[in-house]
């Protein structure tokens, strides 16, 4: 090979499981036949990180200190780009990106492009996601540059996302078996709403509800990341991954 791989860093703890299953998808993904033949990775798994639910409220410690203190210490350790694996987070990515050296891969972005790729005729979209994710438009300001709606599930469906996140039988809690029946079924109301996909806009959410869990098909922005930093390891990073806030792919798409 003869690009030296990046090496990736993977902001975890936001939750850990999720940052977890995403170490273990990019083995899955780098289609490797030899230990040397997969990516350079590097996690931190920092559990006091503040809550971004919170954070995002103002009801609670503003969590970006300790996103740039967990980025930070990655860099120290050698990677060479970072990945997020929480939707709710990137609320913050334009503030971290100011405050490191190196580059910060965008997972919404990077699942809208492509959505918008392999689904090119969709014009609503679901999202099943937290609740400050769906209200400060991470995912909403994006699709719509596409003439996308983003759907979302009405307030007592909401009600029920949030309790399967963080409840005390919720997915944060280790119990996976009755969020994921609520979660399934606000999926099946979004999908009769008329939503030609959906996606798992939470990590915690991508943990329980499987491609095959809806009657259309489910986009997870933790497997659509993990793709990314596998190809920007082996390949290095376009200017819109090193840190652009436009897509490449829609600037050239949009005429803009």
């Amino acid at each position: 090979m003869s690009f030296k791989p990046l090496t990736v860093g993977i902001i975890g703890g936001i939750g850990p499981e999720a940052a977890n299953r995403l170490s273990q998808m990019m083995v899955e993904l780098a289609n490797a036949s030899s230990d040397r033949e997969h990516v350079p990775v590097i996690c931190f798994n920092n559990p006091n990180i503040p809550s971004r639910v919170d954070s995002i409220s103002g009801q609670g410690e503003n969590c970006l200190p300790a996103l740039v203190e967990t980025a930070r210490a990655l860099v120290r350790a050698g990677a060479n780009f970072l990945i997020m694996p929480c939707n709710c987070a990137h609320f913050y990515l334009r503030a971290l990106r100011d405050e490191i050296s190196v580059p910060v891969l965008d997972m919404i972005q990077e699942t809208v492009d492509k959505i918008v790729e392999d689904f090119p005729g969709a014009k609503s979209v679901g999202l099943l996601a937290s609740t400050p994710t769906l209200e400060t438009g991470l995912y909403t300001r994006p699709f719509s540059d596409w003439g996308i709606e983003g759907l979302r599930p009405n307030e007592i469906e909401q009600q029920l996302v949030m309790s399967a996140i963080y409840g005390p039988d919720g997915i944060k809690a280790g119990k996976k078996e009755t969020a994921k029946e609520n979660l399934v079924a606000v999926g099946n109301s979004l999908a009769k709403r008329g939503a030609e996909v959906v996606v798992t806009a939470c990590t915690e959410i991508s943990l329980v509800v499987e491609p095959d869990s809806l009657p259309v098909p489910v986009v997870d922005p933790m497997r659509v990341i993990a793709q990314s930093a596998i190809n920007c390891s082996r390949n290095g990073l376009s200017k819109a991954q090193a840190g652009r806030f436009v897509s490449t792919r829609r600037s050239t798409a949009a005429g803009v």
